[in-house]
């Protein structure tokens, strides 16, 4: 044999005893890594704007965040400190706010940590809502949660654990109401 053939024999075994641990690792531990990846971001945003417009061209959502990391393998985001802000068919604008959000596939957005739901329209009934937890339905433009929720307006504050909400009608269901405080104003 020559000094290619030596090389070119070389060049193999090389290859061979490189890839040959990963050739004989059990199938199972192939699996465990595959698994592994879908628990990393397929991407990343900091400083994240976004406007989303109907098909009437009036803005019915807007969304901005710290950092927002998407999994598109698991079907949702993660929202670092997210400003969202919800139009409703009237105009008429929600603002919610949290230290940690998750936005699913099927338009339905858990919000967690500090999560303060302000009605923009300061003449309505119905001010303001506070709670740990809270899951918002984007399309039907519902909201529910089983923590301690308080929803405030300009003479009074109620406070419940658990509720079901609709933000278009203003109508909401106390699922264990623990307090209501009258404060008329002067």
């Amino acid at each position: 044999m020559n000094r290619i053939g030596w090389s070119i024999a070389l060049i193999f075994s090389a290859v061979l005893a490189l890839y040959l641990p990963t050739l004989l690792e059990p199938e199972d531990a192939l699996n465990e890594n595959n698994r592994d990846g879908s628990l990393i971001p397929n991407y990343k945003a900091v400083n994240l704007n976004s406007k989303l417009y109907d098909k009437e061209g009036k803005l019915s959502h807007q969304m901005a965040a710290e950092q927002m990391e998407h999994y598109e393998e698991l079907g949702f985001a993660v929202f670092t400190n997210p400003v969202y802000t919800l139009y409703l068919d009237s105009g008429e604008p929600w603002q919610v706010t949290a230290n940690e959000a998750t936005l699913h596939d099927n338009n339905r957005i858990q919000l967690e940590k500090n999560v303060k739901i302000v009605n923009l329209r300061t003449e309505e009934y119905v001010r303001e809502i506070n709670t740990e937890y809270i899951e918002i339905n984007l399309q039907n433009k519902t909201l529910m949660s089983d923590q301690i929720v308080e929803i405030s307006g300009l003479d009074y504050s109620v406070v419940s654990v658990g509720l079901f909400g609709d933000l278009t009608t203003q109508q909401y269901e106390l699922k264990d109401h623990v307090q209501t405080q009258f404060k008329p104003s002067l």
